[in-house]
C-alpha cells in the first residue's frame, strides 16, 4: 500500500489536492486543509519519538518494567493531549506496541 498526494484545480480554478491510496482517491482537499494535515503528521512524528524515549528512559533509568513504564508513556500522552493535540483522542489500545505495528523481517 503506497500513500501519496496529487495537487489538481478544477475547471472554475481552484486548487485541490487528492490524497490517495495506491491508485485510489480517498480525499479531496484545499491547500489550507492539507498544510493542516501536513503539521499534524509533524507533530505525531515528534510525538511518537517523545513516547519512544520516556518508554527507554524510564526502564533503563528506573528499572520499570514494560507495562510500567508504558504507563507513564499513557499518561504522558494523555497530559499532551489535554493541552491542544488536534484530532479525535488516542485509543489507549493503540499505545502499546503490538505484533501489527511491527516491521515484516527483512525491511528497515
Amino acid at each position: 500500500m503506497t500513500l501519496w498526494h496529487q495537487s489538481g484545480v478544477n475547471k472554475k480554478g481552484e486548487p485541490f489536492v487528492q490524497l490517495m491510496v495506491d491508485d485510489q482517491c480517498i480525499g479531496q482537499f484545499s491547500p489550507e486543509e492539507c498544510r493542516d494535515h501536513a503539521r499534524t503528521i509533524t507533530e505525531a512524528a515528534e510525538a511518537a519519538e517523545q513516547d519512544a524515549f520516556l518508554l527507554a528512559w524510564t526502564q533503563e533509568n528506573t528499572g520499570a518494567d514494560l507495562n510500567s513504564a508504558m504507563g507513564i508513556v499513557i499518561e504522558f500522552r494523555k497530559w499532551r493531549e489535554a493541552r491542544g493535540k488536534k484530532g479525535p483522542p488516542s485509543d489507549p489500545a493503540e499505545f502499546m506496541r503490538t505484533e501489527k505495528h511491527e516491521k515484516p523481517p527483512g525491511k528497515s
